[in-house]
Formats: C-alpha cells, sequence, structure tokens
C-alpha cells in the first residue's frame, strides 16, 4: 500500500489528517432524478490499519452541504456507518469489504 496524506474536512468537527490510501467512492446522483439532494460515499485505509469513511449530502444550496466522518477501528464499524444503501453496497463490493452473513 502505497500511503499518501489526506485531509478530511468534516462539518461542524474538526478535520481528520492521516497517512493511508483511497480505496474507493460512489455517489447517488440525486440531481440527475430532480430530487435536492446527492450523496457520496468514500473509503479511506490508514497506514495504521484504521478505516476512514466519509459521507457528502451536497444540497441544491451549497451552503446546506454537509460532510461527516468516522474513524473506525473494524470493517463492521464501516458497515455501522454507512449502513446497507445500495450505494453502500456498491462501495463494499469495489472496496472488497462486502458484508456476508455465512449460512450453513
Amino acid at each position: 500500500m502505497t500511503a499518501t496524506q489526506h485531509i478530511i474536512r468534516r462539518t461542524g468537527k474538526p478535520s481528520l489528517r492521516f497517512m493511508g490510501q483511497f480505496l474507493a467512492d460512489v455517489e447517488d446522483h440525486g440531481f440527475d432524478y430532480h430530487r435536492d439532494e446527492s450523496v457520496v460515499l468514500s473509503l479511506y485505509r490508514t497506514a495504521g490499519g484504521k478505516w476512514v469513511a466519509v459521507e457528502l449530502r451536497e444540497q441544491r444550496t451549497p451552503d446546506d452541504n454537509n460532510q461527516s466522518a468516522k474513524v473506525c477501528e473494524n470493517v463492521e464499524q464501516v458497515h455501522e456507518f454507512f449502513g446497507f444503501t445500495p450505494e453502500a453496497q456498491e462501495l463494499y463490493a469495489i472496496a472488497g469489504i462486502e458484508p456476508i452473513e455465512d449460512v450453513e
């Protein structure tokens, strides 16, 4: 893994700075479907092995945009942060962390 420095700005909280790798992002182009919100989900892996999950909610009015991020200790926390929307499922597939429940 080639680690580069990333700075994630969060709405109403301090920014996150870390060395790591960008893994994937997906976007729900809500504006294309005449909705008032577009969502971008991004995932990073830090050089120390943690996960950084980022959700950007863009509104038609830029002043209302909101970006949140969470440092996750494990994949389960990433799943808790993003949930299981179609966009989140796509992100998991790209990043290779699809939640799979084994059944006997």
